[in-house]
């Protein structure tokens, strides 16, 4: 059995009730169905809708560069979500005992951000080590209707590309097999973060809300928080604004030439 045979096979497993980190390593991404407690769900859910109305009601502050990330400070009830304890206990079996957090965010396709996202792996976007993963938890239903997510399953056995951006799968000689998984609110999504994901328009105006959760082992220094175990790095640094980090790279060149052609503003000294 070759690879895309042994992925596809796997992908019947790929969905249920109790984690398979077979499963997750062969297909790179496993689906956990009501994993998570009603009550819980529905204190987020209510906590969205407080929000939404009360913070996005009248609009946004939409990032051009990636318009489904939300930008706005999140409550403490949402921003707090990576806590709960089915989430680490499920990426303890992918990391071992000691856990970090990364990254906690939301990614959502409303009016602001119906649009699609093009093909690409999250890895070459990190700081730190490559050993990391997503946890895309809905508050809402995700499916192809509303700009659900599909994933390449297998893609991350390849491992990081060389750059970042909108991956073209025509540039090579595999198919990787695509996976459009519908969710609800009590399913939850793990994800290697070199797994080849896009996500289609939102055709039917109903919201999309996920939050996205980037959980690594605790011996990256660029854990934010420690959620289980200990520490196992003596030092940290930041992987915010990493271009700061270079005299000299792509990304400042980049800026460089835009600068010169008054395509951008000159970077201040916190740029």
């Amino acid at each position: 059995m070759d690879t895309i045979e042994r992925v596809e096979h796997t992908l019947a497993r790929v969905a249920g009730p109790t984690f398979d980190p077979q499963v997750y390593a062969e297909t790179g991404f496993f689906i956990l169905r009501q994993a998570i407690g009603k009550d819980v769900v529905g204190r987020w859910q209510q906590a969205w809708q407080d929000f939404h109305a009360w913070q996005l009601g009248q609009g946004r502050n939409v990032n051009r560069a990636n318009p489904v990330a939300l930008t706005e400070e999140l409550p403490e009830v949402l921003g707090k979500m990576y806590r709960e304890p089915v989430f680490i206990d499920t990426v303890k079996q992918i990391f071992g005992e000691n856990v970090a957090l990364f990254n906690h965010r939301f990614v959502i396709k409303d009016e602001h951000s119906s649009g699609k996202v093009f093909l690409h792996q999250d890895s070459c976007y990190h700081l730190g080590n490559l050993n990391k993963c997503s946890l895309f938890v809905p508050l809402s239903i995700a499916n192809e209707d509303n700009g659900g997510m599909t994933f390449y399953a297998g893609s991350h056995k390849m491992g990081y590309l060389g750059d970042a951006g909108e991956i073209n799968p025509e540039a090579f000689d595999i198919r990787w097999p695509k996976v459009t998984p519908e969710l609800h609110p009590g399913d939850f999504i793990v994800m290697n973060s070199s797994l080849w994901h896009e996500s289609g328009p939102n055709k039917n105006g109903v919201h999309r809300i996920l939050a996205d959760m980037i959980m690594q082992p605790a011996d990256d220094p660029t854990g934010k928080e420690l959620l289980a175990g200990e520490w196992k790095t003596d030092f940290f640094y930041s992987p915010l604004n990493c271009a700061r980090y270079f005299s000299n790279s792509r990304v400042l060149k980049i800026i460089r030439y835009e600068t010169e052609l008054g395509l951008r503003a000159a970077p201040t000294k916190t740029d």
